[in-house]
C-alpha cells in the first residue's frame, strides 16, 4: 500500500536524519526516535491505561457479587455467565472500548512500521556490549523480555490473580523473535518496553495518591 510505504519511508528517512544531520549513532538514532514515537502516542496509551485500572477496581469492588454468583448458579455455567455480563454492563465494565481499540491499533502501528522500517535500513555499527546492531545479541533479547516481563505486570489494569504465565508467554516470544532479528529491532524494542514501564510505574503512584486523597 502507497500509504504504508510513505509511512515506513518516514521512519527510514527520520533515523537518517538523526544520524547524518545531527550526528547520533545509528543505535541512538534508533532510540531516539522511538521515544518521540512513544511521546506522540503517550496520550492514548495513558487514557487506556487509566480505563484499564477503573475497570479492574470495578471488578474488586463487585467480587463478592461475583463470587455469589458461582455458588448459586455453581452447576449453570451459562447462568454464570449470563448474570456476570448484566453486572459488568450494570458497572459499566468494559474490556474493549474505544480507548483501548485506539491504544492496540496505535501501538500496532508504530510497532509493526518500526519492524519494517528497520530492516529496510543497512545497519554497521557497535552499540555498547552490542558488536554490531546489524546482528542478533543473546544477551539484549533476554533483557528485552525480562523488561517486557515487568512492564506487563507493573500495567496499572494488571489483576492480581492474573495468571503469570499470561506475563510469561510474551516475554518468552519476545526472547525467541529478538534472538533471530537484528539488535538494531533489540534496541527499539527495549525503548518501548522502558517506556510502558516507566509509565506504569509513574501512572500507578498517581493513581494510589488520588486514592489516597479521596479517602481522606
Amino acid at each position: 500500500m502507497e500509504i504504508w510505504s510513505l509511512f515506513t519511508n518516514a521512519i527510514v528517512q527520520s533515523i537518517e536524519f538523526f544520524t547524518s544531520e545531527v550526528g547520533v549513532g545509528e543505535a541512538m538514532a534508533i532510540i531516539i526516535f522511538t521515544l518521540l514515537g512513544r511521546l506522540l502516542l503517550m496520550p492514548i496509551n495513558l487514557n487506556a491505561m487509566v480505563n484499564m485500572y477503573k475497570n479492574k477496581k470495578a471488578i474488586s469492588a463487585i467480587k463478592p457479587e461475583l463470587d455469589k454468583l458461582k455458588i448459586v448458579h455453581k452447576d449453570n455455567p451459562s447462568e454464570i455467565a449470563k448474570y456476570t455480563i448484566e453486572l459488568y454492563k450494570k458497572h459499566n465494565i468494559k474490556f474493549l472500548d474505544k480507548s483501548s481499540v485506539a491504544n492496540i491499533a496505535s501501538q500496532g502501528i508504530f510497532g509493526f512500521g518500526m519492524f519494517q522500517a528497520l530492516q529496510q535500513i543497512v545497519f554497521n555499527s557497535k552499540f555498547a556490549w552490542i558488536a554490531n546492531i546489524a546482528k542478533p545479541d543473546v544477551f539484549l533479547a533476554l533483557l528485552v523480555g525480562v523488561i517486557t516481563y515487568f512492564s506487563m505486570i507493573m500495567m496499572p489494569g494488571s489483576a492480581e490473580q492474573t495468571s503469570t504465565l499470561l506475563f510469561v508467554i510474551p516475554a518468552i516470544i519476545c526472547i525467541v523473535t529478538l534472538i533471530n532479528f537484528p539488535s538494531a529491532l533489540g534496541l527499539y524494542w527495549a525503548t518501548s518496553s522502558v517506556t510502558s514501564l516507566f509509565q506504569s510505574l509513574v501512572l500507578n503512584k498517581y493513581l494510589k495518591k488520588q486514592e489516597k486523597l479521596k479517602a481522606i
